[in-house]
């Protein structure tokens, strides 16, 4: 610091007060440190200097006898700080010149004079900082607040516009070199090793803050980035000295303190947690700070920045320990600050929680602690939860500010919106209180936000549910949504769906959970005695969405589960006319997925869980019934189930035994040449002989016949009912016979023809009941019985399907003879009903409807057209030695004779084939044969059993046989008298010829 060479070191008294009497002369005539005070001479000297100023003393030289005489006469610094200040203030002057794009006036000369200053200054805190840190930094704070005041408007006049936030104000400020001097005097002050009572700049920094603010907050906020964790303890201590002791000034000081602590937050976060933490863990460990911890709360009531600092540093502590150690403390809190109302306490936590944006958190918090914290601390958390309940939804409800100006003074409403998956947890929570609790939570956030939460909710509920409590908290919740979100159980439907076909990895008790909630709640709603407060019923919602679970039944969808659609179809099952509300296209879809559903049961073992097998198919049957009230559904229901039980591998549901290889195929006559035990041959290795499509039909026919067969002579057997095609067949390389044993293939066949028969039961709408049904009987009289159109319809379908030729399928029966053009036709009819012997009993189920049986013609023609053949390449053999054949023969003549085609004594020939040899077998066949011929299966020759019945009988004029087609059947018993001689007088009466005498 050289300038002060010129001056003294060690001056007397009398060189003192000389010096004094030249700065004071030239002080005397001084303006006030102002703007105003300024001249138009160029230069900051000759603005300053007044004519009264000797010509001999310079402005630097000025300058430097005032910075002489604050160091050598204390009692001068206040008219020396006063001129200092005038300087800087017409340094920063001169830069918002600058800055407003005019030509500034200040040199070089001048900045050296602001370097003289500062360096002056640097020097006599280094040389003893403990006396001049406090009157420096005093000095430059309250110098720094009226610049920012002075100059503000002209600041925001000119710059407004770009200053939008404090460090933008802050990089401003700093582009003037007088303010960069203040500022690092202001740092140096606060660093300096031998200022110990720092609370002095802190309480300068809040007096001036005070005073000048917001125009002053750059100022705190630069100091405070440049030493956050200084600034923030003192800051935090020294309002703590003004709350404890309860002063006037307490209040305006905690504001002053807040708005410092705020600006300070954005940037410095961690260090204002790290104070509070260390604020709170002295008052939980000093018993003379333990009101610290009320201050900070007191403080923090009106900041949400600050307060959710707080939070973040509040909730690690709480514990049971700290809560304990607080129950000990607040007594005294409301004892001394809130003047014994142990409301108040309680109100001021619940306004802290609603300002803060972690109030989801501390409501977790709340939660968990009801149920795990001791007691006093649980029954508190319980008040705490009532309370803010209480709070919160007065402040909603009551409220008349809109939803944006709710959102910007509780910040605890939007934070628990985007948070509400922490309330919905606690919906299905065991405790009552807690349960209730996020129930009206989710009631304002609905309200409050949307449907969103509320739909949230619902699906929280329905996946979580184990009791009725939380299913009747569900609907009361849904009771108060629906009123303003009409679409609510639509959207949550829809998630429902959504997420359990994403959810493939899910557990299948998590995945059926949230259908048996909604099963119980469409049982509850048909409930007489239950009256549900929902207005809009899940059912209905259920019905006109029914697109929505129509993809869960869908079998060929990654991830399908069988359980899962198994109570989705439960549900459908339960909801009155399902046809009523929902669309064709909709309907149909989910017709053809009960279908496909319907086979994926059957094919699950009955061992496992046979109850459950036969519930899923009783609620497919019923919804099916419902949805064949349709006819175009009912058609396709009616194709689909035929098609699906005719399938290769949908066969072996419906059989006992299933012989087969993937490379191989087996007729139904070889089953019973099959060693089940394995016992014959180990692992049923195959064996020429036992297979008959393996039999060379040469050989075949050797063995059964005597007669020579020439060479170019035409020779054929249709024993075996098939014609090797690929040559001679490599027995050695031919793979191991595949036998699958299924037990279920009765109760599964029952439970095919089960829905089969309801489906044809369906009443079509629109008036039309079709072919069959008296217009008179009601549709409850018509339903119980199956439709003669209906089942027409399936005739009409297994001819479709077994027969491979749409020629010949006429009703009319030809010609014997003709029968040999259609050989291979007839062939793959019986090979059809050879690989799936329960044709036979679809044969059944369409005969017991006359006149159904008529549209099956060709399927019979075939069958008796082969058997035929059989018969007549046996010649003299006996017909038990075929018994294969024989059954085939007597169940198509049963079958003919349920269907009235055959009238008596035709229809009993099934009874006595049993008996009678190869030949005979072929002549009564024959006779059948001639019968049909000659009297075609019609419709038109059945007639109405009465006139209020359903069911059709032969006509009674086409019931007369010709003796031509009965007499072999009598030679035929007459020439078996002994053993079918009982049958004579049922089949050929003898006519009452003589009258009784009275």
């Amino acid at each position: 610091m050289s300038f002060l060479d010129k001056f003294p070191s060690n001056p007397s008294p009398e060189e003192t007060l000389a010096q004094l009497q030249r700065f004071l002369g030239r002080n005397s005539s001084l303006q006030p440190a102002s703007s105003s005070a300024m001249s138009n001479n160029k230069g900051i000297k000759g603005k300053i200097k007044k004519s009264t100023i000797p010509e001999e003393l310079s402005m630097q030289d000025l300058t430097h006898l005032g910075m002489w005489l604050i160091r050598h006469l204390p009692v001068s610094r206040d008219s020396v700080f006063e001129f200092i200040s005038s300087t800087y203030s017409q340094f920063v002057k001169e830069y918002i010149i600058q800055q407003q794009g005019n030509v500034s006036s200040c040199t070089d000369d001048d900045l050296k004079l602001l370097d003289d200053i500062h360096e002056a200054f640097l020097t006599f805190l280094k040389a003893n900082g403990e006396i001049w840190a406090p009157i420096l930094s005093t000095w430059t704070l309250h110098l720094l607040g009226q610049l920012s005041k002075d100059y503000s408007h002209q600041i925001a006049f000119t710059h407004g516009a770009q200053l939008q936030n404090v460090n933008d104000t802050i990089r401003f400020w700093m582009g003037s070199k007088a303010i960069q001097s203040l500022m690092d005097l202001t740092a140096r002050c606060l660093t300096c090793r031998d200022h110990a009572n720092a609370d002095t700049f802190i309480s300068a920094l809040i007096d001036t803050s005070t005073i000048h603010s917001p125009r002053f907050d750059w100022v705190v906020a630069h100091v405070g980035n440049t030493y956050p964790q200084t600034i923030v303890s003192q800051v935090l201590n020294l309002g703590f000295q003004h709350f404890s002791v309860n002063s006037p000034m307490a209040s305006v000081k905690l504001n002053s303190v807040r708005a410092i602590l705020e600006h300070l937050v954005g940037t410095h976060a961690k260090e204002v947690q790290q104070a509070f933490d260390q604020t709170i863990q002295q008052g939980l460990t000093d018993n003379s700070l333990n009101m610290v911890i009320l201050y900070v709360m007191t403080m923090c009531s009106n900041s949400m920045p600050l307060l959710d600092v707080l939070m973040d540093t509040v909730f690690p502590r709480l514990n049971e320990e700290t809560l304990l150690k607080l129950r000990t403390i607040v007594p005294k809190w409301i004892q001394i600050h809130f003047g014994g109302r142990e409301v108040a306490a309680v109100a001021l936590v619940t306004h802290l929680i609603m300002k803060s944006s972690r109030g989801p958190r501390a409501l977790e918090i709340l939660m968990k602690g009801c149920k795990e914290w001791v007691p006093p601390i649980g029954i508190y958390a319980r008040t705490l939860l009532d309370h803010f309940i209480a709070e919160a939804s007065s402040m909603f409800y009551g409220s008349d500010s809109p939803r944006k100006g709710l959102a910007t003074n509780f910040p605890a409403f939007p934070a628990m919106k985007d948070n509400s998956s922490i309330i919905i947890n606690f919906l299905t929570d065991t405790d009552p209180q807690i349960a209730r609790a996020a129930k009206q939570f989710v009631k304002i956030l609905s309200m409050y936000d949307g449907a969103a939460v509320g739909v949230k909710a619902i699906c929280h509920y329905l996946n979580h549910s184990t009791d009725d409590v939380h299913r009747w908290h569900m609907v009361d919740l849904i009771a108060m949504l629906e009123m303003k979100y009409s679409n609510l159980l639509t959207d949550t439907l829809q998630i429902l769906a959504i997420r359990s076909s994403n959810s493939d990895k899910a557990k299948i008790s998590d995945k059926l959970r949230k259908w048996d909630n909604i099963l119980k709640l469409v049982k509850s709603e048909r409930e007489t005695k239950i009256k549900l407060p929902i207005r809009q019923k899940m059912s209905v919602v259920l019905q006109e969405n029914l697109w929505i679970l129509t993809p869960l039944m869908d079998v060929r969808k990654l991830g399908f589960c069988l359980d899962e659609a198994g109570i989705v179809i439960e549900i459908l099952s339960k909801l009155p006319e399902l046809k009523n509300n929902s669309k064709f296209g909709t309907r149909l879809a989910l017709q053809r997925h009960l279908v496909e559903f319907l086979f994926k049961v059957l094919a699950l073992p009955a061992s496992s869980n046979p109850t459950q097998k036969v519930k899923n198919v009783t609620n497919v049957s019923k919804l099916l019934y419902e949805l064949a009230e349709n006819p175009a559904i009912q058609n396709d229901s009616l194709r689909s189930l035929v098609q699906y039980s005719l399938y290769p591998e949908c066969k072996q549901l419906f059989m006992k035994r299933v012989i087969g290889n993937p490379k191989l195929n087996y007729s139904a006559f070889d089953y019973d040449c099959i060693d089940p035990t394995g016992s014959g041959h180990s692992d049923n290795e195959f064996q020429r002989g036992k297979f008959s499509m393996y039999v060379s039909l040469m050989e075949e026919n050797q063995s059964r016949s005597s007669v020579l067969n020439i060479a170019g002579s035409h020779a054929t057997t249709f024993h075996s009912g098939k014609l090797l095609k690929n040559g001679i067949k490599n027995w050695s390389a031919m793979p191991k016979v595949v036998i699958t044993e299924n037990e279920d293939a009765y109760l599964n066949f029952e439970l095919f023809l089960y829905v089969l028969m309801n489906v044809c039961m369906a009443v079509p709408s629109g008036g039309n009941v079709g072919e069959g049904f008296d217009v008179g009987l009601s549709v409850k009289d018509v339903g119980q019985v199956v439709s003669v159109e209906a089942m027409k319809k399936v005739a009409l379908l297994l001819v479709e399907i077994v027969s491979p030729d749409v020629m010949f399928n006429g009703l009319p029966w030809p010609e014997e003879e003709f029968s040999k053009v259609q050989v291979e036709r007839d062939l793959q009819i019986r090979r059809a009903f050879e690989d799936h012997p329960y044709l036979w009993d679809l044969l059944e189920l369409v005969a017991n409807h006359c006149p159904s049986l008529c549209y099956c013609s060709v399927l019979l023609r075939a069958l008796m057209a082969t058997l035929m053949a059989h018969w007549t390449s046996c010649q003299e053999a006996p017909a038990k030695n075929s018994p294969n054949q024989l059954e085939w023969t007597i169940r198509l003549l049963q079958i003919m004779r349920t269907g009235q085609l055959i009238p008596p004594p035709l229809c009993y020939i099934g009874q006595v084939v049993h008996e009678l040899k190869s030949h005979e077998v072929l002549a009564l066949l024959k006779d059948v044969w001639s019968y049909m011929k000659m009297n075609i299966p019609v419709p038109t020759i059945f007639i109405r059993k009465d006139a209020k019945s359903n069911r059709f009988i032969r006509n009674p004029e086409f019931s007369k046989v010709d003796v031509i087609y009965t007499e072999k059947l009598r030679l035929a018993i007459l020439n078996n008298i002994d053993r079918l001689g009982y049958l004579y007088p049922k089949l050929f009466p003898v006519q009452q010829t003589v009258k009784m005498r009275p």
